[in-house]
């Protein structure tokens, strides 16, 4: 018998963070909620965006206590994971989607907290399969999850447009929103990195 036919529990979304300060000690903090409909990597990626470029504006080094918070607070149409989680998503089999998150604090000269992300995706059934993606600090992850909205709004007009459903267009609309705006962010850091290294370089002609 497979062992999703024995599974007792619900699919999960699981998000995981890993905090360090600037002694290197390292707090955890997880949340997870059901998978369905709004557990996945594309839905809940805007939080984790929003809350690194919270960070920046607020001029503050990340911390368990400020990303779940943060994370629990319900501000838009989407729910976020109010759980607490007390596992490790990577070992539970009812984790069909977790969000792996290793925060630091931040940069001196960008101002933007240190930030890494691995995304963990397992599907059981007849051929089981695991599919992990990473990205390295705010530009790569907000252009990551600018990438994943705008394909879920082009998979939910097609869907619209087979059902002749408005609820899917709503959706759709909701998704593009926010695959903007997680691009203003990328864009946010782009810039701030380039002033950086621009900086760097004129100090380097000027010696």
């Amino acid at each position: 018998m497979l062992r999703s036919e024995l599974r007792l529990h619900a699919p999960l979304f699981v998000a995981q963070a890993a905090v360090s300060n600037h002694t290197g000690l390292t707090a955890r903090a997880g949340l997870a909620m059901p998978a369905a409909p709004f557990g996945s990597a594309t839905w809940q990626l805007p939080a984790l965006v929003a809350y690194l470029h919270r960070l920046h504006q607020d001029e503050e080094d990340p911390s368990p206590e400020l990303w779940r918070a943060h994370t629990e607070r319900q501000t838009g149409p989407v729910p976020r994971p109010q759980r607490r989680y007390h596992g490790n998503g990577l070992h539970d089999p009812d984790a069909v989607c977790v969000l792996d998150i290793q925060l630091g604090p931040r940069d001196e000269e960008t101002g933007w907290p240190a930030a890494d992300l691995a995304v963990i995706e397992q599907e059981e059934g007849a051929c089981p399969f695991g599919r992990v993606t990473r990205r390295h600090g705010t530009e790569a992850i907000a252009a990551y999850s600018a990438e994943e909205l705008t394909a879920e709004h082009a998979r939910l007009m097609d869907r619209a447009r087979q059902h002749q459903d408005a609820s899917f267009v709503r959706l759709a609309d909701l998704a593009q929103r926010a695959a903007d705006w997680a691009d203003k962010v990328r864009a946010a850091a782009h810039a701030d990195a380039v002033h950086v290294q621009a900086e760097k370089a004129r100090a380097r002609i000027t010696r």
